[in-house]
C-alpha cells in the first residue's frame, strides 16, 4: 500500500489560508480514545485520491513526521464559492475498529442477463449499499450476477453474498438494491392544440348539419 507523507500542522506556522496558496490543504485525524492530529495533505494528492471512486472505503497509511498512521476518509469541506478544497476529516483506525463505509454494488452477466435481452431495464435503487465492518475487512465492492434474472425479480441485500464479518447498517428489512423492470412504453397523443382544433371542426360539422336539417323541414312547411 502506498503510503503519503503529511505535514504535522503543530509544527508549523502560518494561517490555514498561507497553506491553502502553497498547495496544502488543512485537516484532522481522530479516533476513539486518542488526541486528534491536525494536519496538512498535498492538495495535488488528496484530489487524485478522492477520484479513484472508493475514497471514503479505503484504508490510507500516511506519515506523519517519520509516524505511520492508518485512517479512514470521513468528510471533505468545501468552499461556499470557488467550490475548492479547503479541509478535510480522517478517522484514526486500527484492524480491528469497527467503521461504517458505502460501498458500490456491481451487476455481472448483464449483456447474457435474459430479463435484459428482452428488453427489460435495470433499476437501479442503490448504487451504494451502507456496510459495518472492521477496519481491514472492507470489501472493495459488492457483485451480484444477473446471469438468470427475469424481468418482474427484486434483488435483495439478502441476495448479494457478503464477506464473513461484513453486515448492512439496516437492519430491520431485506432492503431491495435493484429491481428488472419492463421497457418504458411511450403511448402516442396528439397534442392538446390538434385536439382542440378536431372538437372545433366537430362542432362546426354539427353545426353545420343542423342547419341543412332546419332548411330541409323549412321547406317541407312551405310544401
Amino acid at each position: 500500500m502506498e503510503k503519503y507523507k503529511v505535514i504535522d500542522r503543530s509544527k508549523v506556522t502560518g494561517s490555514t489560508h498561507s497553506l491553502l496558496n502553497k498547495g496544502m490543504v488543512p485537516g484532522i485525524i481522530y479516533g476513539k480514545g486518542t488526541e486528534p492530529t491536525k494536519i496538512a495533505f498535498e492538495n495535488k494528492a488528496l484530489l487524485k485520491l478522492m477520484h479513484t471512486g472508493s475514497f471514503y472505503s479505503s484504508i490510507l497509511d500516511i506519515d506523519i513526521e517519520g509516524k505511520t498512521e492508518k485512517v479512514l476518509p470521513k468528510q471533505l469541506q468545501y468552499h461556499p464559492v470557488t467550490d475548492k478544497l479547503i479541509h478535510f476529516d480522517f478517522l484514526r483506525v486500527q484492524n480491528d475498529t469497527k467503521v461504517t463505509v458505502e460501498v458500490p454494488v456491481e451487476f455481472l452477466s448483464q449483456d447474457i442477463c435474459p430479463g435484459l435481452k428482452k428488453g427489460g431495464v435495470l433499476n437501479l435503487v442503490r448504487r451504494e449499499v451502507e456496510l459495518s465492518c472492521n477496519a481491514n475487512n472492507i470489501p472493495d465492492k459488492l457483485q451480484y450476477d444477473l446471469v438468470s434474472s427475469e424481468i418482474g425479480d427484486s434483488i435483495k441485500i439478502s441476495n448479494i453474498e457478503l464477506p464473513e464479518g461484513v453486515t448492512p447498517t439496516i437492519t430491520d428489512r431485506d432492503f431491495v438494491v435493484a429491481t428488472l423492470v419492463p421497457p418504458t412504453v411511450e403511448v402516442e397523443t396528439k397534442p392538446a392544440e390538434e385536439e382542440e382544433e378536431t372538437t372545433e371542426e366537430g362542432k362546426e360539422e354539427k353545426s353545420e348539419d343542423k342547419t341543412e336539417d332546419n332548411k330541409e323541414e323549412t321547406k317541407e312547411e312551405t310544401k
